[in-house]
């Protein structure tokens, strides 16, 4: 288990216990037994390929938020925060993968027969995942950065199974009317990892989004509202005023002052 980085091997003095005596934990074992039919169920449905689990998005609190120029020319590797659009402009690009179901490691294929996996030494089944590429624009520049497994499948809300089916089976395209209209004059707040591989004459830098949410839209103040609302009299409006009678004397015809005419040569 880890949180935040840290993990029980990291502490020298870590110590478990295994039901310990405590209130609190014998508290806490009591009401998983009563409610072990409930909590079975919702690991049921997070582990179903069917269902669409949002995933946990952490942003460390005082991070940095930096441009995509800054993470295009940054030389370092490592994970970085921006605020952009996302958009989906390569709709013919291929949308899922199949990879092994034990090492995981891609294959280059879409025949979903078991076969002899040489890194597993076993035989085993293909499944598809899901992965693509989408678009960062911000005000500095533009990227394109990978979505893969559970943000992919949230963003086209649709499984790894459905996109294959739809693609390598029925050798259909993807409708992504949905996907753009979601997208649309949006702003959202994207965590990316930026990792590096190389070849035997160069490197090469890549971009894959960790998570990523909707950035809030400030609404505007009161005060701002009423600023627009106000506007100058026009010219015409300005020159005409009238001129009424007190509250309480209904009995008075008011007096209109006409302008003063404009005097001719």
């Amino acid at each position: 288990m880890c949180y935040t980085r840290l993990s029980l091997q990291t502490r020298y003095n870590s110590t478990v216990h295994v039901n310990p005596n405590y209130p609190q934990a014998v508290e806490l074992i009591n009401w998983a037994k009563e409610n072990k039919t409930m909590l079975l169920s919702c690991a049921s449905e997070k582990n179903s390929t069917s269902s669409f689990v949002a995933p946990m998005i952490v942003t460390p609190a005082g991070q940095q938020v930096i441009s995509i120029a800054e993470i295009s020319s940054a030389p370092s590797m490592g994970v970085f925060y921006v605020e952009a659009e996302m958009a989906l402009l390569d709709e013919f690009q291929e949308f899922c993968v199949l990879e092994c179901s034990g090492c995981k490691q891609k294959k280059r294929t879409k025949d979903r027969k078991d076969f002899e996996c040489p890194k597993c030494n076993r035989k085993t089944a293909l499944v598809p995942r899901c992965i693509f590429q989408i678009d960062l624009i911000d005000g500095t520049a533009t990227t394109t950065a990978s979505i893969s497994a559970e943000l992919g499948e949230k963003l086209l809300s649709m499984t790894a199974e459905d996109i294959f089916d739809i693609t390598c089976t029925k050798r259909q395209s993807l409708s992504l009317n949905h996907v753009h209209e979601m997208l649309s004059n949006k702003v959202f707040q994207i965590e990316l990892r930026k990792s590096s591989w190389g070849s035997s004459n160069s490197t090469h830098a890549t971009l894959s989004i960790l998570s990523y949410m909707e950035k809030e839209h400030t609404p505007q103040s009161t005060t701002d509202r009423n600023s627009k609302k106000i506007k100058p009299l026009e010219t015409s409006e300005a020159e005409v005023m009238v001129t009424t009678t007190a509250v309480g004397s209904s009995n008075v015809t008011p007096n209109f002052e006409p302008p003063t005419p404009t005097k001719k040569v």
